[in-house]
């Protein structure tokens, strides 16, 4: 992400990609890169709260901290972080009690 536009100096300082969530939202997936070089994972939506005519935000923008950040690596593969396999837990039958009137 090292690209700068001389015309408007403008320094490119991520990558986003249009996703769909199973309920059919679009939603952007991405990188942004610190100044520290640091690059780091976000999520943007839609402010589905947002009210017509306020000066609320269109978008809000969440880091993903479903991933450790990556210093430096953007294209590096994804590490998948090992999850714990849930134990079946017994449901308890609710024990039955005389009916007491309070």
């Amino acid at each position: 992400m090292e690209n700068t536009n001389e015309k408007t100096k403008l320094q490119e300082a991520g990558a986003f990609w249009i996703k769909k969530s199973k309920a059919g939202n679009s939603f952007l997936t991405g990188t942004v890169k610190s100044q520290a070089g640091e690059v780091i994972k976000v999520i943007v939506f839609k402010n589905q709260y947002k009210t017509e005519g306020s000066n609320q935000p269109d978008y809000r923008v969440y880091f993903d901290t479903s991933l450790p950040p990556q210093n430096g690596q953007e294209d590096a593969p994804a590490k998948k972080t090992p999850v714990a396999k849930k134990t079946p837990v017994a449901k308890e039958t609710p024990k039955q009690t005389e009916d007491i009137p309070f």
